[in-house]
């Protein structure tokens, strides 16, 4: 009977061993600590990007620790949290969220300040490239003057060819003349010679004339030969310019009608030089944060955005939607993340497009933009519009 005993005691601790093995290790903490966990995670991350919060990031890990240590210590061997100690577990947890959504709100604050001065030296590198465009246009109205500063040089060059040729003709026949003159004459004696020697120099100069005249056409032809080389540089010069300039032109346009065509969806333009954000009331997109239906006013406004991204092929969406206020579950990372794809899904059914064409996020309470006064502002849907 002993023997039977023993037997089964030492059964009951062969099952319990991996228990107590298993108690050893790191326990599985409550949804509320790894909820903190990870805020607490994501702020220290978003402090090392900035390099900045470090007092603050140590708080919350601090609260966090004594959250975990709380939760061991008051732990039963069979994983149960003693009921007295949960207060406490859930206050250092409470703390340690509430620090990290503190550094979160301020680093979000820098990125706004910093999103901001980016847009701003957009805004000057566009500035820029207006005026770039302008000289341009100074550029082609200087080009036109001279190609008609040219054309009106060849036309006198022509003339002033013309009337060498007839020159040269002239005196062509002049010299025929002469020379049939001589060989018509015998003439004797020095009077004769002398008058012979005469019409030879006389001759001889019409000659150097004519020679003179050819030498001169014969630079006209070269001076006309440039001057067109030119024109044609000039005129090829001239279509280049305009042609890029078209394109820029068609390209402004082609932004203009994208920009007021986003503005026509009805929300609140964020622009910057590159992409276009609409910020929408997340009331007027989804019904409840619960049932996840679309409003009538969201599936008119999806209804916009397909056919406006379908135009816009060069463009694609992303959407980001985010939560404030109470209760915190409903307006959460993991809340407005669900929100996010219910859109997404939506925005892809409507158009049929490629699933990389639209991407979606939830940001839940960490990025207001407003008070706490507001709410319902800081609950919102944001659609930006991205270059490929």
């Amino acid at each position: 009977m002993i023997s039977l005993v023993i037997r089964v005691v030492l059964a009951g601790l062969l099952i319990l061993s991996p228990v107590l093995s298993v108690a050893a290790d790191e326990p599985v903490y409550p949804a509320y600590v790894q909820a903190a966990q990870s805020l607490v995670e994501k702020a220290s991350s978003r402090a090392a990007d900035l390099q900045n919060f470090t007092d603050e990031v140590l708080i919350a890990r601090n609260f966090i620790r004594n959250a975990e240590a709380e939760y061991k210590k008051n732990l039963s061997w069979t994983g149960t949290l003693d009921p007295k100690a949960e207060p406490t577990v859930r206050y250092f947890s409470a703390m340690a969220e509430l620090q990290a959504s503190v550094v979160l709100s301020r680093a979000g604050k820098i990125s706004q300040q910093q999103e901001r001065s980016r847009l701003e030296g957009q805004v000057a590198e566009l500035k820029s490239r207006i005026k770039i465009f302008d000289d341009k246009n100074a550029e082609i109205s200087r080009l036109r003057d001279e190609a008609g500063r040219s054309s009106s040089s060849i036309a006198d060059l022509t003339k002033q060819l013309a009337s060498a040729k007839d020159e040269n003709g002239r005196l062509a026949l002049r010299v025929a003349s002469l020379e049939a003159d001589l060989g018509a004459r015998t003439l004797t004696g020095s009077a004769a010679d002398q008058k012979i020697a005469g019409q030879m120099a006389e001759i001889q100069s019409l000659k150097q004339s004519v020679l003179t005249a050819g030498a001169e056409l014969d630079k006209a032809r070269a001076e006309i030969t440039r001057l067109k080389r030119d024109v044609a540089s000039l005129a090829a010069a001239k279509g280049a310019v305009e042609s890029q300039s078209r394109e820029q032109i068609e390209a402004l346009n082609r932004h203009k009608e994208f920009v007021s065509e986003v503005g026509s969806l009805g929300g609140v333009l964020k622009p910057g030089s590159d992409t276009m954000t609409v910020i929408f009331v997340r009331s007027a997109m989804l019904k409840s944060p619960k049932n996840d239906m679309l409003t009538a006013e969201g599936e008119k406004t999806l209804g916009k955005i397909s056919e406006l991204l379908k135009k816009y092929s060069e463009y694609r969406a992303k959407l980001k939607v985010h939560g404030f206020g109470l209760p915190a579950k409903s307006e959460d990372a993991s809340a407005t993340d669900r929100m996010a794809r219910l859109i997404r899904e939506a925005l892809l059914e409507k158009g049929k497009f490629d699933p990389a064409a639209v991407e979606a996020l939830g940001a839940g309470s960490a990025e207001p933009i407003y008070p706490k006064s507001n709410p319902e502002g800081n609950k919102r849907v944001e659609v930006t519009f991205v270059k490929k």
